[in-house]
């Protein structure tokens, strides 16, 4: 029987920078692989067949995609035995635990250097590209993170907090009731979604199709949703739960999912830029209305009339770098392919592919 594959974004174009979780990954599978090598589809190739050969040896896989190009695959995590086989190098991750549990494999000696020698100019000129778009794409997405906490000090003012607690405190009792586990809860991490060249995305249905409940968070900027779910984790923690925290994808330091897998339950922030509403025939669908609370004046109205505005221009003009960054990369990839010794390639990928027993 075949196991089943989740699909989750790798890495993230934030405010902040780019981010990734695959040193917390690290941290929390048994056995990683740490894959260095220049960026190649060949690369994304080969985590895509080990993708496969542990699904069809019935394993549950997660699948951790590219933010520009989607087609590319940067890690694959394999559930029950937690292997993570990572394509390392453009994230600097570096083994710390050699001889137990990371075992690094080297592709570099697998480029041929008469090949490399002849798109070196190229490669050079699309290298230097490359880091232009990405930067200018991050500092459009700076701006409109300092928008949208802009925006946010305006929602605040027009908050009844009290009110928001006593939400809060209701939905933990409804939630938790007087369960605590005898033992300790864990928590992992993974990323919502990212800006992408056609727009923010994100892989929520992948993620929640095999939650029982799911909760979808109403409000407007500011007015606690991160925090709400923050509080949660730790209160799942607390009690000897797990949780898995799930990142935003513009605000590097902000929550937009919580996952409670023994609870079979799962609260997410389900507005702009990912919309969703109660999936009709799934009776554990829910609104969080937390938007409920915040009455926002006339004067408030205008002013995040404007933001809202300004916001969404550097967000098209961040998109717009997304598209130029994306293909230089996949200029960069294609040449790098060229350049690659495929029989020292199936050399160095054979080990690699074991059978495991569940």
């Amino acid at each position: 029987m075949n196991g089943n594959v989740t699909y989750y974004y790798g890495h993230a174009l934030t405010g902040q920078g780019r981010k990734h979780l695959y040193k917390e990954m690290m941290d929390e599978a048994a056995l990683v692989y740490i894959l260095q090598g220049a960026p190649t589809y060949r690369g994304s190739e080969l985590l895509k067949e080990l993708g496969y050969f542990y699904v069809k040896q019935g394993f549950a896989v997660e699948w951790f995609k590219h933010a520009l190009l989607e087609e590319i695959v940067e890690a694959v995590f394999i559930r029950e035995c937690n292997y993570l086989f990572v394509w390392s190098s453009e994230w600097n991750l570096e083994p710390s635990l050699l001889g137990t549990k990371h075992r690094v494999i080297s592709f570099y000696d697998c480029l041929e250097e008469k090949q490399l020698e002849g798109v070196g100019g190229q490669l050079a000129t699309a290298m230097r590209d490359r880091e232009l778009w990405r930067e200018k794409c991050i500092c459009m997405l700076e701006i409109a993170k300092k928008l949208h906490d802009d925006w946010e000090v305006v929602t605040q003012s027009c908050m009844d907090w009290q009110a928001l607690d006593d939400q809060i405190t209701s939905l933990k009792t409804d939630l938790f009731q007087s369960m605590t586990l005898n033992k300790t809860g864990i928590r992992t991490h993974r990323l919502l979604g990212t800006l992408t060249p056609t727009g923010a995305q994100n892989t929520v249905e992948s993620m929640t199709k095999n939650l029982k409940r799911r909760l979808m968070i109403k409000g407007k900027p500011g007015t606690g949703k991160s925090s709400l779910m923050k509080s949660l984790a730790d209160e799942a923690n607390t009690r000897g739960l797990d949780a898995q925290i799930v990142w935003c994808g513009l605000d590097a330091g902000s929550v937009d999912m919580i996952i409670i897998p023994e609870l079979n339950f799962c609260i997410f922030d389900s507005t702009d830029p990912h919309i969703f509403d109660p999936e009709e025939g799934r009776s554990g669908d829910a609104i969080f209305d937390m938007g409920q609370h915040c009455k926002l004046t006339e004067e408030a109205e205008a002013e995040i009339e404007d933001i809202r505005a300004a916001y969404k221009e550097s967000m098209q003009n961040a998109m717009g770098y997304a598209v130029r960054y994306a293909e230089v990369e996949h200029t960069i990839r294609q040449l790098m392919d060229r350049c690659l010794s495929t029989s020292a390639w199936r050399e160095k990928t054979a080990p690699l592919f074991q059978r495991l027993r569940k």
